[in-house]
Protein backbone atom coordinates (compact mmCIF):
# COMPACT_ATOMS: atom_id res chain seq x y z
CA UNK A 1 0.00 0.00 0.00
CA UNK A 2 3.02 2.19 0.72
CA UNK A 3 3.61 2.19 -3.35
CA UNK A 4 0.22 2.86 -3.72
CA UNK A 5 0.64 5.81 -1.63
CA UNK A 6 4.06 7.13 -3.03
CA UNK A 7 2.32 7.16 -6.25
CA UNK A 8 -1.03 8.63 -5.53
CA UNK A 9 1.35 11.59 -4.04
CA UNK A 10 3.45 11.99 -6.63
CA UNK A 11 0.67 11.82 -9.05
CA UNK A 12 -1.08 15.12 -7.50
CA UNK A 13 -4.03 13.15 -6.13
CA UNK A 14 -5.04 14.87 -2.59
CA UNK A 15 -8.58 12.59 -2.54
CA UNK A 16 -7.03 9.35 -2.89
CA UNK A 17 -3.76 10.18 -0.93
CA UNK A 18 -5.42 10.97 2.09
CA UNK A 19 -7.44 7.90 2.21
CA UNK A 20 -4.78 6.10 1.51
CA UNK A 21 -2.67 7.42 4.79
CA UNK A 22 -5.47 7.01 6.78
CA UNK A 23 -5.91 3.15 5.63
CA UNK A 24 -2.23 2.54 6.50
CA UNK A 25 -2.77 4.13 9.95
CA UNK A 26 -5.82 1.87 10.62
CA UNK A 27 -5.07 -1.39 8.92
CA UNK A 28 -1.06 -1.00 9.90
CA UNK A 29 -1.43 0.41 13.68
CA UNK A 30 1.55 2.82 13.15
CA UNK A 31 2.54 5.68 11.43
CA UNK A 32 5.80 4.68 10.09
CA UNK A 33 5.33 3.59 6.46
CA UNK A 34 4.10 6.98 6.48
CA UNK A 35 6.97 8.88 7.80
CA UNK A 36 8.82 6.31 4.96
CA UNK A 37 6.72 7.59 1.89
CA UNK A 38 6.78 10.93 3.37
CA UNK A 39 10.55 11.52 3.36
CA UNK A 40 10.66 9.51 0.27
CA UNK A 41 8.71 11.89 -1.29
CA UNK A 42 10.17 14.93 -0.38
CA UNK A 43 13.10 13.35 -1.88
CA UNK A 44 11.25 13.22 -5.10
CA UNK A 45 10.27 16.47 -5.05
CA UNK A 46 13.76 17.37 -4.17
CA UNK A 47 15.17 16.00 -7.77
CA UNK A 48 12.59 18.93 -9.85
CA UNK A 49 12.00 21.46 -7.40
CA UNK A 50 12.16 24.78 -8.70
CA UNK A 51 13.83 28.03 -7.24
CA UNK A 52 10.82 29.98 -7.20
CA UNK A 53 9.15 27.24 -5.65
CA UNK A 54 11.62 25.58 -2.86
CA UNK A 55 10.52 27.84 -0.16
CA UNK A 56 7.38 25.19 -0.45
CA UNK A 57 9.49 22.14 0.00
CA UNK A 58 11.48 23.59 2.84
CA UNK A 59 8.01 24.48 4.28
CA UNK A 60 7.32 20.90 4.15
CA UNK A 61 10.61 19.87 5.19
CA UNK A 62 9.99 21.58 8.38
CA UNK A 63 6.46 20.61 8.62
CA UNK A 64 7.23 16.72 8.12
CA UNK A 65 10.33 16.88 10.62
CA UNK A 66 7.58 18.22 13.71
CA UNK A 67 4.93 15.77 12.21
CA UNK A 68 7.50 12.97 13.10
CA UNK A 69 8.66 13.96 16.18
CA UNK A 70 5.68 14.69 17.69
CA UNK A 71 4.11 12.15 19.92
CA UNK A 72 0.73 12.67 19.25
CA UNK A 73 -1.05 12.12 15.58
CA UNK A 74 -2.23 15.44 14.35
CA UNK A 75 -4.47 14.27 12.08
CA UNK A 76 -5.15 17.88 10.10
CA UNK A 77 -1.55 18.29 10.23
CA UNK A 78 -1.03 14.86 8.17
CA UNK A 79 -3.85 16.02 5.69
CA UNK A 80 -1.88 19.38 5.45
CA UNK A 81 1.46 18.16 4.59
CA UNK A 82 -0.03 15.36 2.18
CA UNK A 83 -2.18 18.74 0.11
CA UNK A 84 1.49 20.62 0.27
CA UNK A 85 3.18 17.60 -1.51
CA UNK A 86 0.14 17.21 -3.69
CA UNK A 87 -0.05 20.88 -5.06
CA UNK A 88 4.17 20.84 -5.88
CA UNK A 89 4.07 17.58 -7.57
CA UNK A 90 0.56 18.38 -9.51
CA UNK A 91 3.19 21.73 -10.17
CA UNK A 92 5.28 19.44 -11.91
CA UNK A 93 3.28 17.41 -13.81
CA UNK A 94 1.47 20.06 -15.77
CA UNK A 95 5.22 22.00 -16.25
CA UNK A 96 7.55 19.14 -16.10
CA UNK A 97 11.15 20.79 -15.92
CA UNK A 98 14.41 18.84 -16.19
CA UNK A 99 14.42 16.11 -13.10
CA UNK A 100 18.04 15.39 -11.53
CA UNK A 101 19.44 11.98 -11.77
CA UNK A 102 17.92 11.80 -15.19
CA UNK A 103 20.82 12.81 -17.08
CA UNK A 104 23.72 10.66 -18.74
CA UNK A 105 26.90 11.05 -16.84
CA UNK A 106 28.40 12.00 -19.94
CA UNK A 107 26.25 15.21 -20.57
CA UNK A 108 26.46 15.98 -16.83
CA UNK A 109 30.62 15.84 -16.94
CA UNK A 110 30.40 18.08 -19.76
CA UNK A 111 28.49 20.25 -18.47
CA UNK A 112 30.83 20.99 -15.08
CA UNK A 113 33.86 20.16 -16.64
CA UNK A 114 34.93 23.82 -16.73
CA UNK A 115 34.45 24.20 -12.93
CA UNK A 116 36.63 20.85 -12.38
CA UNK A 117 39.15 22.15 -14.51
CA UNK A 118 39.58 25.57 -13.00
CA UNK A 119 43.31 24.93 -11.87
CA UNK A 120 42.84 28.32 -9.95
CA UNK A 121 40.18 26.81 -7.63
CA UNK A 122 41.79 26.09 -4.04
CA UNK A 123 40.69 26.45 -0.35
CA UNK A 124 42.86 29.15 1.79
CA UNK A 125 44.82 28.26 5.13
CA UNK A 126 41.61 29.44 6.81
CA UNK A 127 39.29 27.54 4.47
CA UNK A 128 40.75 24.42 5.09
CA UNK A 129 40.98 25.16 8.64
CA UNK A 130 37.48 26.01 8.29
CA UNK A 131 36.66 22.56 7.00
CA UNK A 132 38.94 20.41 8.91
CA UNK A 133 36.08 18.03 10.08
CA UNK A 134 34.96 16.78 7.10
CA UNK A 135 37.95 16.80 4.51
CA UNK A 136 40.18 13.69 4.27
CA UNK A 137 43.32 13.15 5.69
CA UNK A 138 46.10 15.03 3.85
CA UNK A 139 47.51 11.85 2.86
CA UNK A 140 44.49 10.50 1.41
CA UNK A 141 44.07 9.79 -2.41
CA UNK A 142 40.87 12.04 -2.45
CA UNK A 143 42.44 14.82 -0.38
CA UNK A 144 43.28 17.49 -3.25
CA UNK A 145 39.77 16.66 -5.17
CA UNK A 146 38.02 17.05 -1.84
CA UNK A 147 38.95 20.26 -1.32
CA UNK A 148 38.80 21.47 -4.81
CA UNK A 149 35.21 20.70 -4.47
CA UNK A 150 34.48 23.06 -1.55
CA UNK A 151 36.08 25.44 -3.99
CA UNK A 152 33.70 24.69 -6.23
CA UNK A 153 30.70 24.84 -4.48
CA UNK A 154 31.76 28.32 -2.47
CA UNK A 155 32.56 29.65 -5.52
CA UNK A 156 29.14 28.82 -7.45
CA UNK A 157 27.30 30.27 -4.35
CA UNK A 158 29.44 33.53 -3.86
CA UNK A 159 28.79 34.14 -7.92
CA UNK A 160 25.14 35.01 -6.87
CA UNK A 161 26.22 37.76 -4.74
CA UNK A 162 25.97 41.14 -7.05
CA UNK A 163 22.77 39.32 -9.11
CA UNK A 164 19.03 40.89 -7.99
CA UNK A 165 16.18 38.60 -7.45
CA UNK A 166 14.88 40.46 -10.23
CA UNK A 167 17.36 38.46 -12.52
CA UNK A 168 15.74 35.53 -11.57
CA UNK A 169 16.46 33.38 -14.83
CA UNK A 170 20.19 34.00 -14.10
CA UNK A 171 19.52 33.00 -10.45
CA UNK A 172 18.04 29.23 -11.67
CA UNK A 173 20.66 28.78 -13.86
CA UNK A 174 23.66 29.17 -11.16
CA UNK A 175 21.31 26.98 -9.04
CA UNK A 176 20.92 24.39 -11.38
CA UNK A 177 24.72 24.43 -12.12
CA UNK A 178 25.52 23.70 -8.52
CA UNK A 179 22.78 21.14 -8.95
CA UNK A 180 24.40 19.64 -11.68
CA UNK A 181 28.00 19.62 -9.76
CA UNK A 182 26.25 17.49 -6.61
CA UNK A 183 24.18 15.31 -8.95
CA UNK A 184 27.71 14.44 -10.59
CA UNK A 185 29.94 14.03 -7.15
CA UNK A 186 26.74 11.70 -6.02
CA UNK A 187 26.87 9.72 -9.04
CA UNK A 188 30.81 9.76 -8.93
CA UNK A 189 33.18 6.98 -7.11
CA UNK A 190 34.89 9.25 -5.20
CA UNK A 191 34.89 8.33 -1.41
CA UNK A 192 35.92 10.66 1.63
CA UNK A 193 36.82 9.78 4.89
CA UNK A 194 35.36 12.33 7.05
CA UNK A 195 35.16 13.12 10.58
CA UNK A 196 31.59 14.41 9.89
CA UNK A 197 30.44 10.80 9.57
CA UNK A 198 33.68 8.72 10.29
CA UNK A 199 31.52 5.18 9.86
CA UNK A 200 30.72 5.31 5.91
CA UNK A 201 33.02 6.63 3.13
CA UNK A 202 30.35 7.69 1.30
CA UNK A 203 30.34 10.94 -0.39
CA UNK A 204 27.09 11.74 0.45
CA UNK A 205 28.20 12.97 3.73
CA UNK A 206 31.26 14.28 2.62
CA UNK A 207 28.43 16.92 0.86
CA UNK A 208 26.30 17.08 4.08
CA UNK A 209 29.06 18.13 5.88
CA UNK A 210 30.22 20.69 3.68
CA UNK A 211 26.77 22.12 3.23
CA UNK A 212 26.32 22.08 7.33
CA UNK A 213 29.67 24.12 7.97
CA UNK A 214 28.50 26.92 5.17
CA UNK A 215 25.21 27.51 7.09
CA UNK A 216 23.34 26.74 10.22
CA UNK A 217 20.25 27.72 9.62
CA UNK A 218 16.70 25.51 10.30
CA UNK A 219 16.28 24.67 6.56
CA UNK A 220 19.67 22.67 6.27
CA UNK A 221 19.03 20.60 9.79
CA UNK A 222 15.44 19.80 8.54
CA UNK A 223 16.81 18.49 5.53
CA UNK A 224 19.57 16.83 7.08
CA UNK A 225 17.29 15.33 9.77
CA UNK A 226 14.94 13.83 7.35
CA UNK A 227 17.67 12.39 5.08
CA UNK A 228 19.06 10.31 7.81
CA UNK A 229 16.06 9.49 9.95
CA UNK A 230 16.74 6.12 10.64
CA UNK A 231 18.67 5.56 8.15
CA UNK A 232 19.80 2.35 6.21
CA UNK A 233 22.26 2.53 3.33
CA UNK A 234 19.37 1.10 0.90
CA UNK A 235 17.18 4.33 1.67
CA UNK A 236 20.15 6.36 -0.15
CA UNK A 237 19.02 6.09 -3.33
CA UNK A 238 15.16 7.37 -2.46
CA UNK A 239 16.41 10.16 -0.02
CA UNK A 240 19.10 11.35 -2.52
CA UNK A 241 16.61 13.92 -3.75
CA UNK A 242 16.98 15.48 -0.99
CA UNK A 243 20.45 16.24 -1.28
CA UNK A 244 19.44 17.33 -4.53
CA UNK A 245 17.29 19.98 -3.37
CA UNK A 246 20.50 21.90 -1.01
CA UNK A 247 22.06 23.28 -3.86
CA UNK A 248 18.60 25.21 -4.85
CA UNK A 249 18.49 26.00 -1.08
CA UNK A 250 21.53 27.71 -0.81
CA UNK A 251 20.70 30.43 -3.35
CA UNK A 252 17.31 30.90 -1.63
CA UNK A 253 18.96 31.48 1.59
CA UNK A 254 20.78 34.24 0.04
CA UNK A 255 18.61 35.54 -2.28
CA UNK A 256 15.09 34.11 -0.35
CA UNK A 257 12.62 37.32 -1.52
CA UNK A 258 13.16 34.58 -5.12
CA UNK A 259 10.67 32.21 -3.65
CA UNK A 260 7.39 33.83 -2.49
CA UNK A 261 5.72 30.68 -0.39
CA UNK A 262 2.27 29.57 -1.19
CA UNK A 263 -0.18 31.72 -3.37
CA UNK A 264 -3.10 32.94 -3.04
CA UNK A 265 -5.07 29.36 -5.15
CA UNK A 266 -2.68 27.01 -3.12
CA UNK A 267 -3.29 28.40 0.40
CA UNK A 268 -6.97 28.16 -0.32
CA UNK A 269 -6.78 24.20 -0.84
CA UNK A 270 -4.10 24.10 1.94
CA UNK A 271 -6.95 26.08 4.29
CA UNK A 272 -9.92 24.22 2.99
CA UNK A 273 -8.44 20.76 3.83
CA UNK A 274 -7.39 22.53 7.58
CA UNK A 275 -10.72 23.47 8.03
CA UNK A 276 -12.67 19.67 7.16
CA UNK A 277 -9.62 17.71 8.48
CA UNK A 278 -11.88 16.43 11.28
CA UNK A 279 -14.68 15.46 10.02
CA UNK A 280 -12.95 13.84 7.09
CA UNK A 281 -11.10 11.86 9.23
CA UNK A 282 -14.14 10.80 11.02
CA UNK A 283 -15.49 10.21 7.83
CA UNK A 284 -13.01 7.93 6.31
CA UNK A 285 -12.46 6.05 9.87
CA UNK A 286 -16.27 5.05 9.41
CA UNK A 287 -15.91 3.91 5.92
CA UNK A 288 -12.69 1.62 6.42
CA UNK A 289 -14.21 0.26 10.27
CA UNK A 290 -17.07 -0.40 7.64
CA UNK A 291 -15.17 -1.80 4.75
CA UNK A 292 -12.74 -4.43 7.18
CA UNK A 293 -15.38 -5.55 9.78
CA UNK A 294 -13.57 -8.63 10.70
CA UNK A 295 -10.07 -7.13 11.10
CA UNK A 296 -11.37 -4.36 13.32
CA UNK A 297 -13.79 -6.90 15.34
CA UNK A 298 -11.12 -9.56 15.94
CA UNK A 299 -8.87 -6.69 17.07
CA UNK A 300 -11.26 -5.06 19.40
CA UNK A 301 -12.17 -8.82 20.81
CA UNK A 302 -8.35 -9.50 21.55
CA UNK A 303 -7.43 -6.50 23.00
CA UNK A 304 -10.26 -6.05 25.62
CA UNK A 305 -7.94 -6.25 27.90
CA UNK A 306 -4.69 -4.52 26.83
CA UNK A 307 -3.75 -1.09 27.86
CA UNK A 308 -6.06 1.65 26.43
CA UNK A 309 -3.11 2.63 24.37
CA UNK A 310 -2.14 -0.22 22.69
CA UNK A 311 -2.89 -1.18 19.15
CA UNK A 312 -5.84 -0.89 17.24
CA UNK A 313 -8.26 -0.59 19.97
CA UNK A 314 -6.57 3.10 20.62
CA UNK A 315 -6.51 4.20 16.75
CA UNK A 316 -10.53 3.97 16.30
CA UNK A 317 -11.55 5.64 19.33
CA UNK A 318 -8.60 8.24 19.07
CA UNK A 319 -9.81 12.13 18.41
CA UNK A 320 -7.12 13.21 16.64
CA UNK A 321 -5.35 16.80 18.10
CA UNK A 322 -6.60 19.03 15.83
CA UNK A 323 -3.26 22.03 16.62
CA UNK A 324 -3.89 25.53 16.20
CA UNK A 325 -4.30 26.80 13.14
CA UNK A 326 -1.49 28.49 12.86
CA UNK A 327 -1.61 32.19 10.99
CA UNK A 328 -1.71 30.80 7.47
CA UNK A 329 1.51 29.51 4.73
CA UNK A 330 2.00 32.78 3.64
CA UNK A 331 2.73 34.48 6.90
CA UNK A 332 4.97 31.45 7.78
CA UNK A 333 6.91 32.16 4.60
CA UNK A 334 7.52 35.43 4.78
CA UNK A 335 8.43 34.73 8.55
CA UNK A 336 10.98 31.75 7.33
CA UNK A 337 12.69 34.48 5.00
CA UNK A 338 13.17 37.07 7.61
CA UNK A 339 15.02 34.06 9.76
CA UNK A 340 17.12 33.67 7.05
CA UNK A 341 18.39 37.05 6.13
CA UNK A 342 19.04 37.16 9.77
CA UNK A 343 20.45 33.88 10.17
CA UNK A 344 23.10 33.26 6.86
CA UNK A 345 26.29 33.91 6.93
CA UNK A 346 28.71 35.35 4.43
CA UNK A 347 30.33 32.18 2.68
CA UNK A 348 33.89 32.99 2.03
CA UNK A 349 37.42 30.78 0.96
Amino acid sequence: MENELFTSITNGDIQNSIMLSTKIIFLYETIELLEVVYINVCAYIGSFISLYDISKLTDIYSALKNIIENEKLVIKDVYVIISKMCILCDIYNKHPNAKCGNMSIKVLKDKIAAQFNNNDLKLSHNGVMRFDGILPPHDHENYALATKIVSIIIRTIKSTDDISVDDGDTLVDISNKLRHIIDYILRSKYKFETKFYSSDNDNAWFLWGVFSILYKNDIFSDAFWLYNYEYKKKYRAKRIGILWSLPIISIYSHKCDISKGWNSKETLVIAKIEEISINLYNELRRKIIKENPDKFERKEASSQNADKYDGLKYIISYVPVLGSSGSGAKEATSQMNSKIKEEVRQISY
